[in-house]
């Protein structure tokens, strides 16, 4: 039987984060006498360490949270060097600035309390009898009580992480679990992959968490990322610290504050809860290898047409763990890209980045190679159907998609051909057949543009339609067979001449500017193809039976010749 997971909650920090303020500070009996003069805006900021500097050189080593203190020694020649100390020191984040006066200061400058001020940075004058040691000693003693507390919340917090993963719960349920304990969204960025996302931002509308999904992308956050906190450009600051992997695509584990800022203590558990989270993630590129193998060949099958019952479909659907509901519109789309280095293996990748990629234009995607193709299968909203006329917002979310497609694969010369759509699973078959019949009719007889549709083939899909027969032969023998017989015996380009007429339109004069061919060059040549077929092409009926003669020589080339 198997293991039933255990229902315990996660919990939380026990009392309000655990933190020693600069108000705290000024509250101890030993600072009794200390007087801040300006900085009043950051006494809310944590102090982790105090730091005792006497030399000239101070920024390079200060660090976050750190309460300085300084008699002025080093400063003392150089006034003007003490107010551009404050930002500096605003920047690398210290808690506050302690100066003892009457010694080498005599009070601080005017100008240095105004700058303090402005970068809310507390300062605070000392007594001229303040012991820096003494100072040391009482503020880490409340530092070290504070951090203690903290390690064993940390502790805590590690050991319910572990045990929810040990259950089996998987590494959604673990990313919701940590939202839960630091009261802010959790995701997991892993190079072409969709991120996993936390509770919060999965079910909150599209609309409302997109701009902040556009941001968590290992494009933007994971490449080359150290451990830390870095703005995303849509303002969330966010704690970003990078899973350790093996053999697998670089990830990292980012927590966004959104709801409450982020303390020390939630960046020290981001930080060791990574690990955990690398373990879960092997755990399911394990899982989606054997996955991806059985779901390639369920949709290849699918997609030729060998699965036979809805039952079959169902069942091996559900095996796969293809989500797609019953009665969603489905559209089959060929992907005409130009890899000539293209291998099977490398189509099977690529089929699998897709599926894995968050792409805008259409969620749920699924992708399969089928020879050497690249098919897709789309789940579509309600109503939506490509066969519609170029403009339509059907056309446009093809177009859309393909531009996707195009910055995903680095091919800018991509097309997309696609059947029509189907409300049945074992409709798929026949547009994924269309979107192939597309593709070559598109090729054959040179119709333009990026996406085309089966229903945009018109009157080439019914040529392309036309069996092999007596009347086909008859009709070729007529209107084909002659031209390409006469340009073979050296008549003079009689059949790129009269295609290129077509294309113009009957412009005889458009014609030979396209063909770089004298005006007088292009006449002789259309009347040496009346002559040799006996039409007229003043006569709009023997222009149609031409036109549609070249047109189904260019679908069938093998039996013109």
């Amino acid at each position: 039987m198997a293991m039933i997971p255990r229902k315990e909650p996660i919990p939380v920090s026990s009392v309000k984060e655990a933190s020693f303020s600069v108000k705290e500070l000024l509250g101890l009996p030993l600072l009794s006498d200390a007087r801040l003069i300006a900085g009043d805006t950051g006494t809310g900021r944590v102090v982790t360490r105090v730091n005792v500097m006497e030399v000239p050189d101070i920024i390079p080593w200060v660090r976050p949270g750190e309460f300085l203190l300084t008699t002025g020694y080093a400063l003392k020649e150089e006034p003007q060097r003490f107010r551009q100390l404050v930002p500096e020191l605003a920047k690398r984040g210290v808690a506050a600035l302690g100066i003892k006066t009457k010694r080498f200061v005599e009070e601080v400058p005017a100008e240095v309390a105004e700058e303090a001020e402005k970068h809310g940075l507390p300062l605070i004058e000392m007594a001229p009898d303040t012991v820096f040691s003494d100072v040391v000693r009482i503020v880490m003693e409340r530092v070290l009580s504070q951090e203690s507390s903290q390690l064993a919340d940390l502790q805590n917090r590690i050991q319910s992480m572990t045990r929810l993963l040990l259950d089996g719960s998987g590494l959604y349920a673990f990313l919701d679990a940590m939202e839960e304990m630091l009261d802010n969204p959790v995701a997991v960025i892993r190079e072409q992959d969709k991120p996993w996302l936390s509770q919060s931002l999965r079910s909150a509308e599209p609309t409302e968490v997109w701009p902040l999904l556009q941001s968590l992308s290992f494009r933007q956050i994971g490449r080359g990322a150290n451990n830390g906190f870095m703005v995303l450009q849509n303002t969330y600051r966010t704690y970003v610290s990078t899973i350790p992997t093996r053999r697998m695509k670089q990830a990292c584990l980012v927590l966004v504050e959104k709801n409450r800022d982020i303390s020390p203590l939630d960046a020290l558990s981001v930080d060791r809860l990574a690990a955990l989270a690398g373990l879960e993630l092997a755990n399911v590129e394990a899982v989606r290898e054997v996955e991806g193998k059985y779901l390639d060949q369920f949709l290849q099958d699918w997609l030729t047409g060998k699965i036979v019952s809805d039952a079959d479909w169902k069942l091996r659907a559900d095996v796969c763990g293809c989500a797609i509901p019953e009665g969603t519109p489905l559209c089959a789309v060929l992907v005409g890209w130009n890899q000539p280095d293209s291998t099977p293996d490398k189509r099977r990748e690529m089929a699998r980045r897709l599926r894995s990629e968050r792409l805008r234009s259409i969620d749920g995607i699924l992708a399969a190679p089928i020879g050497d193709d690249l098919a897709l299968v789309l789940p579509l909203a309600p109503g939506t159907d490509f066969a519609a006329d170029a403009g339509s917002s059907s056309d446009s979310l093809l177009g859309r998609l393909l531009s996707e497609l195009r910055h995903l694969l680095g091919d800018r010369e991509l097309r997309l051909f696609a059947g029509r759509t189907t409300n049945r699973s074992e409709g798929l078959h026949m547009s994924w057949m269309q979107a192939k019949r597309t593709r070559q009719v598109a090729e054959v007889c040179g119709l333009s543009g990026d996406t085309v549709t089966y229903d945009r083939l018109g009157v080439y899909s019914l040529l392309y339609l036309i069996p092999m027969g007596e009347e086909r032969e008859q009709f070729l023998r007529r209107f084909a067979f002659p031209l390409q017989q006469a340009d073979r015996k050296g008549g003079g380009r009689l059949v790129e001449t009269l295609e290129m007429f077509f294309r113009c339109n009957g412009n005889i004069k458009l014609t030979s500017e396209r063909l770089y061919a004298h005006y007088n060059t292009i006449v002789y040549r259309l009347e040496k193809i009346e002559s040799i077929l006996g039409v007229t092409l003043d006569d709009p009926e023997d222009r149609l039976q031409l036109h549609l003669a070249l047109k189904l020589g260019q679908i069938t080339p093998h039996s013109i010749g």
